[in-house]
């Protein structure tokens, strides 16, 4: 669950993390005459995964009308959700640490978010808490006390304590001992008021229901941010987490989580954000990460890399994966973007700032100040460290839902998370169906309300000048070719020239999403050699049948 950046002062000390030019660039604002945008049909594209149209807790109507392909169970509540309870969460400091009722009904939240997914024929990514300790009851009444404003390092090796602090008494208050494996045989519905929890029980639980599989569960996320425990779940788990601690953390689970289901696909370690790539949060010490003692210690590599060489390390000796997924939450850090503002300089900026997700120019216009280049970043650690192991970004918004801006924005990063090959990604919580961000998705996944969606094989997509975004794609099945075009000027109209090398001049359809607008319309193109007009800030899919 999404906060402003805990950690935004390190710009001195993050300039190794990546490389590239520093070149800025602001969204042109309509001049030079007409885009032209070349498609190369005459390949076969590289895959473009359905799983990467993800979004959270939305309802079975929400899930069929957007398109969605993956429904994330996650958030800060899920660290401390108790399955066995079925409906129990702490809010942690969301919430002035008050144990709360997660689905605000009795029996099993999970259970009936699940068979909600399902039968929308969505994937449920469920989370699987793996803090140590879940909310013992839904009463507001049981909450922590005196809890310290942050977290800290512990104070011996191995203490649960820091300094000035002990959770001991608010874990009796709130909650009971969550733990990976049951040293006996499983029950399939314990007691609510088991005195713990054991986490291999509830994915037994959730395949004796849903069973495995692609028409059941696949997808287990280790817990939530794990890196933010002692500034969130502080009054439980005060204790910064380490390099070493992150590994022994998603090893314990991970493992359990195979032993249920071998057959389970894994993410992790699901940190917050580009700080949590660099460091643990153990790095932070007393002057906000500038000597990060922790890194130091292991080389100086960046934890994220290090982290995927010590999982892949564990599995050859172990002889199998207990991951599947890099999995990494991303939102734009620039002041303003992940809001609702939508004055003109926002509107820039926030679209501007998709940039960071693949673009090795791109300098983050943030307290990051350098460029971030997400995509091919991650995926070099996993060449280097785990190849084979897929790539999710788990939660991540541009922010803008209501305005136009955030409709151009979200286009583009469906797109490029597309083009670039990332493998699974989820949407926080999700965009209204009715509102511009809702319009953007539905593009791409049901821009006709009947079902219809972007190809499943990017294309390359060439564009003559910037101001205009471009990604095509085909449908393995039938060859149609789609291309997704984004205007980016706030507010000038864009004249665009199409070209699709490998097929030849035909009639095409316009799917239009106009500035602003939540209503896509349909507009036939009788040849593909006439000019197309884009108003500013819109967003059009083209779709091009095979003959």
């Amino acid at each position: 669950m999404r906060r402003t950046a805990i950690f935004a002062t390190l710009v001195a000390v993050l300039g190794s993390a990546c490389t590239g030019a520093s070149v800025e660039r602001p969204v042109p604002q309509g001049s030079g005459g007409a885009f032209m945008v070349q498609v190369d049909a005459g390949t076969d594209g590289q895959a473009i995964s359905p799983l990467i149209y993800g979004v959270a807790t939305a309802s079975p109507d929400e899930l069929r009308q957007l398109g969605a392909s993956i429904d994330r169970w996650g958030g800060n509540p899920s660290s401390r959700y108790n399955w066995v309870n079925g409906h129990a969460w702490n809010a942690a400091r969301d919430w002035e640490f008050r144990n709360v009722n997660y689905g605000g009904q009795p029996g099993s939240a999970a259970d009936r978010t699940i068979q909600e997914d399902l039968s929308a024929s969505v994937a449920p990514l469920i989370t699987i808490p793996t803090l140590g300790w879940v909310a013992k009851d839904a009463s507001n009444d049981s909450r922590s006390l005196n809890v310290p404003g942050e977290g800290g390092p512990p104070l011996s090796p191995g203490s649960d304590a820091i300094k000035g602090y002990d959770p001991t008494a608010n874990r009796v208050r709130t909650s009971v001992p969550s733990f990976a494996r049951k040293p006996g045989p499983f029950v399939d519905s314990p007691p609510a008021d088991s005195p713990a929890v054991y986490q291999d029980e509830w994915v037994s639980h959730l395949l004796n229901r849903f069973g495995s599989g692609p028409k059941g569960l696949q997808y287990f996320a280790m817990d939530n941010e794990p890196d933010l425990w002692s500034a969130i779940h502080t009054d439980v788990h005060p204790v910064r987490t380490s390099y070493e601690s992150m590994v022994a953390n998603f090893e314990e689970y991970s493992t359990a989580v195979k032993a249920v289901d071998p057959a389970a696909k894994v993410l992790g370690p699901d940190v917050s954000g580009w700080t949590a790539y660099q460091y643990s949060t153990l790095d932070a010490g007393s002057d906000n990460f500038a000597t990060h003692a922790d890194r130091n210690a292991h080389g100086g590599v960046p934890f994220l890399k290090w982290w995927l060489g010590q999982i892949a390390k564990k599995d050859r000796a172990a002889g199998k994966r207990t991951l599947d997924y890099l999995d990494v939450h991303y939102y734009p850090q620039a002041a303003g973007v992940y809001s609702a503002s939508a004055d003109a300089a926002t509107r820039a900026l926030r679209i501007r700032s998709t940039r960071s997700l693949d673009d090795p120019s791109y300098q983050d216009e943030s307290w990051i100040g350098q460029p971030v280049h997400l995509i091919p970043l991650l995926k070099s650690w996993i060449a280097s460290e785990y190849p084979g192991t897929g790539l999710s970004i788990s939660e991540y918004d541009w922010g803008g839902q209501m305005d136009a801006s955030g409709a151009v924005a979200l286009a583009e990063v469906l797109g490029r998370f597309g083009r670039d090959g990332v493998d699974m990604a989820s949407y926080w919580t999700f965009p209204p169906v009715n509102s511009p961000a809702g319009g953007a998705f539905r593009i791409y996944r049901n821009f006709d309300g009947k079902g219809g969606a972007f190809g499943d094989r990017s294309l390359t997509a060439k564009v003559n000048r910037p101001g205009l975004a471009a990604f095509a794609a085909r449908h393995s099945s039938g060859g149609a070719v789609d291309v997704v075009l984004v205007n980016e000027s706030l507010t000038a109209s864009a004249q665009v020239a199409l070209s699709i090398a490998g097929a030849p001049d035909r009639q095409a359809v316009e799917h239009l999403l106009a500035g602003g607008s939540s209503v896509i319309e349909l507009r036939s193109i009788p040849s593909l050699g006439q000019s197309i007009t884009l108003p500013p800030l819109s967003v059009a899919l083209i779709e091009v049948p095979k003959s």
